[in-house]
């Protein structure tokens, strides 16, 4: 199972994206570019950038969740808004936040992910979550229009890390633990 959204690292993430794609970009670049970015850190490190509920649309697979913040259905889309305002088809930075939820490597890794498609147009850039082996494996119809969770194992398979899944599942688990742990040791 996923872990459930930091919402706080979405936000920077998304942030990042944004700085470098000059402050607006399409709805759906930005969130294939950020599904490209997680994608790349499971692949390299074995651990994604936000690990949230993940699923399969006709335009490719996205964070379920990012969209809902997007769209104002998350319970988080308050804050979500502070630094967001959505512009018809495009999400606009409004104010900047800080990045210090992510490491290093993964701001480096979301600019590397803009500066890589650059010169590709939006649909381009959909077009390539088209040919990842997950939205393959659950999308296999790209005529549909619904929406498929894609399994975390099938991701970790996918990017190459299936040796490691065992792993990599139980860095999760124990993530999401002491998640739990500490937000109820904050709340007390």
């Amino acid at each position: 199972m996923p872990r459930r959204l930091d919402v706080t690292k979405a936000i920077q993430a998304v942030g990042v994206l944004l700085r470098r794609e000059g402050k607006r970009a399409s709805r759906l670049r930005l969130l294939k570019l950020l599904y490209i970015a997680d994608r790349i850190s499971l692949a390299e490190t074995g651990c994604q950038i936000l690990g949230s509920k993940i699923v399969a649309l006709k335009h490719g697979p996205l964070h379920s969740e990012v969209l809902d913040l997007i769209n104002g259905e998350h319970i988080h889309s308050p804050q979500w808004s502070r630094y967001f305002q959505s512009v018809g088809r495009d999400l606009m930075l409004t104010e900047e936040p800080d990045v210090g939820s992510l490491s290093r490597y993964e701001v480096e890794l979301l600019n590397r992910v803009v500066d890589g498609h650059d010169n590709c147009s939006d649909w381009d850039v959909a077009d390539e979550t088209h040919g990842f082996a997950e939205w393959q494996t659950i999308y296999p119809d790209r005529n549909e229009n619904t929406s498929r969770p894609i399994p975390i194992e099938l991701l970790i398979d996918s990017t190459g890390r299936g040796a490691d899944k065992a792993a990599i599942l139980q860095d999760m688990k124990d993530s999401e633990a002491f998640d739990s742990v500490f937000a109820r040791l904050c709340c007390q």
